[in-house]
């Protein structure tokens, strides 16, 4: 009998690690972690090729350290605030090296449906992004690094089980997009985003997405698309992860990558598995 029940702990506590880690994904999951659990993400990334929206030239584009914090006050209910503390880009001709502050991000995930094995989880999920990077330094020179506007969104969000070690992820919505250069006025995009996620054993993940915006963009709130193929390893509370970047706008850069890590600090009460 103890031996079932250690089984079972150990199957609920597999299916908790990932449902809340999304780094270095985009394409956010329909499921949501345990009441009460509590999980630190942080990541850094680069991508070379990207055009300046302000001059057209290219630079290789840094963001890092991302810093998110992601809470479940409920079983089916997630809150999560991130920060990315610098934004920097180099190799600009006649620009030289520039960086600043990167944006704060606040989001909250409302789960309605799933729970059961081998159904799909349906999600609701929306948040707000406060500009902190500014368009100019201090010495008035445009930096481009960010529009330094207010950006909405809200989106649906589903996952399917496929097979016993697969999960696929969907991510539909609108998002609202301050223009940079006309007060007042705004962009709308569609947000979409499909990955998928293969548990390769030994506490190792094949993950892949393609995700993006697509709509009416302007220089500063562009179209933007990217692919990402990586890994997530690791079988104890802290887990790595690893991608290689691919941009497919015209406005984003070429080849990049992104690395980072999460770290389960409280997990919570039992979550349900999507696995059949």
């Amino acid at each position: 009998m103890r031996s079932r029940v250690a089984a079972i702990v150990l199957l609920v506590l597999a299916a908790a690690r990932g449902e809340s880690q999304t780094v270095p994904l985009t394409t956010e999951t329909a499921a949501t972690g345990p009441a009460g659990r509590t999980v630190f993400e942080t990541a850094a990334e680069a991508i070379d090729n990207e055009p300046s929206y302000i001059t057209g030239a290219e630079r290789l584009r840094w963001d890092g350290p991302l810093l998110r914090l992601v809470y479940s006050p409920a079983s089916n209910v997630e809150l999560d605030i991130d920060w990315v503390v610098r934004v920097g880009a180099g190799t600009e001709p006649g620009q030289g090296s520039v960086s600043d502050y990167g944006d704060v991000t606040l989001r909250a995930k409302w789960r309605f449906l799933g729970g059961r094995p081998g159904r799909p989880h349906l999600a609701a999920r929306f948040g707000v992004t406060l500009p902190q990077t500014s368009y100019n330094e201090t010495s008035g020179r445009a930096l481009g690094l960010g529009p330094n506007t207010l950006r909405a969104f809200a989106q649906g969000l589903a996952t399917f089980p496929l097979g016993s070690r697969g999960r696929l992820h969907a991510n539909l919505g609108f998002l609202i997009f301050d223009e940079v250069f006309r007060p007042h006025d705004q962009r709308d995009f569609l947000l979409y985003g499909l990955a998928g996620e293969r548990d390769l054993g030994a506490g190792v993940e094949l993950l892949a997405e393609v995700a993006g915006r697509t709509g009416d963009g302007e220089p500063g709130a562009e179209v933007s698309a990217e692919a990402r193929a990586g890994l997530r390893f690791g079988k104890g509370r802290v887990r790595g992860v690893a991608a290689v970047r691919r941009g497919l706008a015209t406005a984003d850069g070429t080849w990049g990558g992104s690395v980072g890590l999460t770290w389960t600090l409280r997990s919570g009460g039992a979550a349900a598995s999507i696995a059949p």
